[in-house]
């Protein structure tokens, strides 16, 4: 943790300023705990788990009466986090609102545990791609998902293509968020523009806020024992199950749908993303070896 820390204040000491970097008012600001934790979610990188995983400790709906009383404890447990039962996103920013006045926030942050967690930049595309670009209905409805799909395979899809899909293939993605992304220079940009696939630096502020637990999907299992273990969150020491974690993973299917792009859009996807790589210590190198002309 503690190296992972310096590697991003040294990043971020050598890049120049992200002028124009919006201050996060959504964070999780858990201050019942010791030390007390201060949370950016992230899309797309365990953040309903982890969304849950605070609702639990607050004992979220621990007496809604419109929840069976002659369930199984572990019944129970499970509907309480249902969204059915309000287990949502909003439940928990509602839950763990941040404090009043900006001398009360300064002194949460300086005084908590600042949490942000990552995973390798591509996955995390792709993971966004499969969830709101291939599905019907994509959540939430009032981002429009549904319309950018039918956008994307107008814009990028030949007239001469086989392919019948109402949804844009991958590849048609990637060459929309590399050309919709090209001259974004601000987080206030991405912030504007984009949604799900803001990058981390400008989603999170990570040159501002000073995050010094950087827990990554792909070492989550022990990552968050420590986080556990540090801040003693006694109620998920226990806790193993994932949300969304239906079927094959992202980060398992990865490559299968990298080896559709060329060597120039993987190069062009990291430049959208350079930052992130860099900030996080991720490389590119496995995925240029499978581009579809490598």
């Amino acid at each position: 943790m503690t190296e992972r820390a310096r590697v991003v204040a040294r990043v971020c000491q050598d890049t120049p300023s992200t002028e124009g970097t919006p201050v996060r008012e959504n964070f999780i600001w858990d201050l019942k705990h010791t030390p007390s934790i201060v949370w950016c979610p992230t899309y797309k990188v365990a953040s309903t788990t982890w969304m849950r995983n605070f609702l639990r400790l607050g004992r979220f709906n621990e007496h809604n009466p419109r929840i069976p009383r002659n369930l199984s404890a572990e019944e129970t447990e499970k509907k309480r986090l249902m969204p059915k039962y309000g287990a949502t996103h909003s439940a928990a920013f509602a839950m763990y609102g941040r404090p009043p006045t900006e001398s009360e926030r300064a002194r949460a942050l300086r005084d908590s545990v600042r949490l942000i967690i990552v995973r390798h930049p591509f996955t995390r595309l792709l993971s966004a791609y499969r969830d709101k670009m291939a599905k019907r209905d994509p959540r939430p409805r009032k981002f429009k998902f549904e319309d950018l799909q039918a956008y994307i395979v107008t814009r990028y899809r030949s007239s001469r293509s086989a392919d019948a899909s109402p949804f844009p293939s991958f590849p048609e993605f990637a060459q929309f968020v590399i050309d919709s992304t090209g001259n974004f220079s601000s987080a206030a940009q991405w912030k504007e523009h984009v949604r799900c696939w803001v990058p981390y630096w400008a989603h999170c502020g990570v040159c501002d806020y000073d995050y010094n637990i950087i827990m990554k999907l792909e070492t989550m299992e022990d990552d968050q024992q420590f986080l556990i273990a540090l801040s003693q969150l006694n109620e998920l020491r226990t806790e193993t199950s994932w949300a969304h974690l239906n079927g094959v993973s992202s980060s398992q299917l990865a490559m299968q749908y990298y080896k559709n792009l060329t060597r120039h859009q993987m190069l062009q996807l990291y430049k959208r993303y350079e930052l992130d790589f860099k900030l996080f210590q991720y490389h590119i190198h496995d995925y240029l070896s499978v581009a579809k002309d490598a």
